[in-house]
C-alpha cells in the first residue's frame, strides 16, 4: 500500500500507533473496496477503509471526531494493523520494522551500561523531568503528602501547558490535552491501587475530574467525556476495593461535592456515580434521607411548574427515591403510597402504568392513560403518547369500539411522523368513508410533518404537487421528483423552470450559477425540455452578458 501517514495529524498518528500496538483492532476484515475493523476503546467504533490503485481512497469511522470530518486515530489504528499483514513489512524501509529496531537496540545498549552510570542517568533526567520523577516515585517510593502535591502539580501543569494565556484550551490542543489526563490516570492510578494506597488514588482521580471540570476548553470533538468516563471507571475500581471505612469516606465526599465543584453538566457524574454505585444497606438509607432532603427543598424553594430545569430536578429525585425504596425492598403497597403523593408529574404516572401492564392490569392502565390524557392536556407530545399506548392495548384486547375512537383521536388530534395510524384507520373505513376521513386528514393540523408522504401514499399526485408549488419548496420538488415526473412531467418541469428563472434574477455568485446550470440541465430531461433550456440560455446570454462568470458555467455546462 502506498504512503498514507500524511493523512494524519501527527499527534492523531502517534495515538493510532499507541492503539495498533495495544490490540485494540479487531474484526479486521478484508472486503471487496478494501477492509472493515472495530476498534476497541471508550467505546467500539466501526472503521471502514477504501483502497484503490493501491492507495487509501475514503475512510470513514462512527467516532465523534470522524464525524466533523476529521481523519481519527482509530483510522490510523486500522491502517497500522492493515501494514502488518503486506508482504512489504519485513522491508529495510519499514516505519514499524524501524521502530521495532530501533527499541530493539536501545535495549541492548541500555543492558551493556553499567547500573552506577544507569542510575546516574535516570537520577539526572528525573531530576529535571516531573513526569518522569513522579512515575518513578509513585512505582517504587512510599506515597506521602508531599508526592500526592507533586502529582496534583502534575495535572495543574498540563492545564497550563496546553492552555492560552486565558486559560483556554482550544480545538487543536483538546485532544492532546485529555490525552495527556488519561495518560496521568493510567500510569499512576493502578499503580497507588497496586500498592494499597486508595485514597490517594481518588484524590488523585478527584483532582483531574476538577481539573478537567472546570477547563474551558473547545469540546466539539467531544474529548471531554474521554477523560471523565476514564475517572468513573476509576471511582468504580477504588470503590470495588475499599473496606468499609472507606467506602464512607469516599460516601461523603460524593455527598459533599454535587453541587458547585464542575460545571453543572458534569455535576450528573457525581450524582449519578453517589445514587448508582454504593450498594450497602446503611448508605443506601443515608440515600435516601439525602433525596428527601432535596425533594424538600425543591418543594420549598426551587419547584415551579414553569421551570424545566427544576421540574426535571424533582422528578428525577423522586423516581431515584423510588428505585431506593425498591433496593431497600419496601412493600409494593408503601411504594404504591409514596408515588401516589406525586402523581402530579408525568414520569410517576408512567411507572405505575408500566408496573400495571406488566402486571396484565389493563382496566388499570387504561383508566391511568386516560386520566394522563386530561392531565397532561397542555403537553402535545405526551398526549400522543398515551393515546398510542390506548390503541396498542384496545387492539390487543380486540376492544373494537375503544379502538377505533382512539384511532380517531389519535390521527385527528395528535401530530403525525409517519403513517402507521393512518394506515390502521383506512382499515377500518370503507371507500366511501375513507375518501370524507382523507379529507378531513388532509385540511386538518396534524398533517403538517407527513403530508407529502401520504399524498404519495394515496397517489394524489397533482395535489402533491400543488402543495409542494404552495411552500414554494424546491427541494421538496427534488425529493420527490422521481415518482412525480412519472406521473406529471410538463408540471414538474415548468416548476424547475419558473425555479430557474427567477434564481438567475438574485444569483451573484460562482457557486450559485453552478447550482442554477444544474437545473437547468435537469430541465432537458423533460419533454421538450432541451428547447425550453436552451431558449432560456440564450436569454441569459443576452440579459446577463455582463456577468462573466454566468457565462462561463453556462458554457461549462454546454449552453
Amino acid at each position: 500500500m502506498k504512503p498514507w501517514k500524511d493523512l494524519f495529524r501527527t499527534h492523531i498518528l502517534e495515538r493510532g500507533l499507541n492503539y495498533y500496538e495495544e490490540g485494540c483492532v479487531t474484526s479486521l476484515e478484508q472486503t471487496s473496496t478494501g477492509y472493515t475493523a472495530v476498534v476497541e476503546g471508550t467505546d467500539d467504533y466501526d472503521v471502514g477503509i477504501e483502497i484503490c490503485a493501491d492507495q487509501v481512497y475514503d475512510m470513514t469511522c462512527t467516532c465523534p471526531y470522524a464525524a466533523e470530518g476529521n481523519y481519527c486515530k482509530h483510522m490510523a489504528a486500522v491502517l497500522y494493523k492493515i501494514e502488518e499483514g503486506e508482504p512489504d513489512t519485513k522491508m529495510p524501509g519499514n516505519y514499524l520494522q524501524k521502530v521495532q529496531e530501533q527499541n530493539k537496540e536501545l535495549q541492548e545498549i541500555i543492558a551493556r551500561i553499567p547500573i552506577e552510570e544507569l542510575q546516574e542517568i535516570v537520577f539526572s533526567q528525573a531530576a529535571s523531568d516531573d513526569f518522569l520523577y513522579n512515575k518513578i516515585m509513585t512505582k517504587y517510593a512510599p506515597i506521602t503528602p508531599r508526592h500526592m502535591i507533586r502529582l496534583k502539580k502534575q495535572v495543574n501543569d498540563i492545564g497550563y501547558h496546553y492552555s492560552d494565556r486565558g486559560g483556554f484550551v482550544d480545538y487543536y490542543h483538546a485532544t492532546d490535552y485529555t490525552d495527556a489526563l488519561n495518560t496521568l490516570l493510567d500510569e499512576n492510578v493502578p499503580l497507588l491501587l497496586e500498592k494499597n494506597y486508595r485514597m490517594e488514588a481518588f484524590e488523585l482521580v478527584n483532582c483531574v475530574f476538577y481539573e478537567i471540570g472546570n477547563r474551558d476548553m473547545d469540546d466539539s470533538d467531544g474529548s471531554t467525556s474521554f477523560v471523565v468516563d476514564n475517572c468513573y471507571e476509576y471511582w468504580q475500581t477504588i470503590l470495588h476495593e475499599c473496606n468499609d471505612e472507606e467506602k464512607e469516606t469516599m460516601f461523603q465526599w460524593f455527598q459533599d461535592h454535587q453541587e458547585n465543584y464542575v460545571v453543572d453538566y458534569l455535576e450528573d457524574y457525581i450524582s449519578d456515580f453517589l445514587l448508582n454505585e454504593f450498594h450497602d444497606e446503611e448508605m443506601l438509607r443515608k440515600k435516601l434521607h439525602m433525596l428527601d432532603e432535596k425533594i424538600t427543598k425543591f418543594q420549598k424553594e426551587n419547584y415551579s411548574g414553569d421551570s424545566y430545569s427544576a421540574y426535571y430536578g424533582m422528578v428525577n429525585n423522586i423516581t431515584a427515591r423510588i428505585r431506593l425504596m425498591e433496593e431497600l425492598n419496601y412493600s409494593k403497597q408503601e411504594i404504591r403510597d409514596y408515588r401516589q403523593k406525586y402523581r402530579n408529574f408525568s414520569e410517576i404516572r408512567k411507572m405505575e402504568i408500566q408496573e400495571y401492564l406488566s402486571g396484565r392490569k389493563y382496566v388499570e392502565a387504561i383508566a391511568v392513560l386516560k386520566e394522563s390524557k386530561k392531565l397532561d392536556a397542555n403537553q402535545a407530545g405526551l398526549v400522543a403518547e398515551y393515546s398510542q399506548q390506548l390503541i396498542e392495548i384496545y387492539e390487543k384486547r380486540n376492544m373494537q369500539k375503544e379502538y377505533e375512537q382512539e384511532l380517531q383521536y389519535q390521527v385527528f388530534e395528535c401530530m403525525q411522523r409517519n403513517l402507521e395510524y393512518i394506515v390502521k384507520l383506512k382499515k377500518l373505513c370503507s371507500e366511501t368513508e375513507w375518501e370524507e376521513q382523507r379529507e378531513k386528514f388532509l385540511q386538518g393540523k396534524t398533517s403538517t410533518w407527513i403530508i407529502y408522504e401520504f399524498l404519495i401514499e394515496e397517489e394524489l399526485f397533482g395535489r402533491l404537487l400543488q402543495e409542494i408549488q404552495k411552500n414554494n419548496s424546491i427541494y421538496a420538488l427534488d425529493q420527490y421528483e422521481k415518482v412525480l415526473k412519472k406521473h406529471l412531467p410538463n408540471e414538474v418541469r415548468d416548476m424547475y423552470v419558473q425555479y430557474v428563472k427567477n434564481g438567475a434574477v438574485r444569483t451573484a455568485d460562482r457557486k450559485a450559477y453552478k447550482y442554477l446550470m444544474s437545473y437547468l440541465k435537469k430541465i432537458t430531461k423533460y419533454p421538450d425540455g432541451k428547447k425550453i433550456a436552451r431558449d432560456i440560455a440564450d436569454c441569459w446570454k443576452q440579459d446577463y452578458k455582463r456577468r462573466p462568470a454566468m457565462m462561463d458555467e453556462l458554457r461549462k455546462a454546454g449552453f
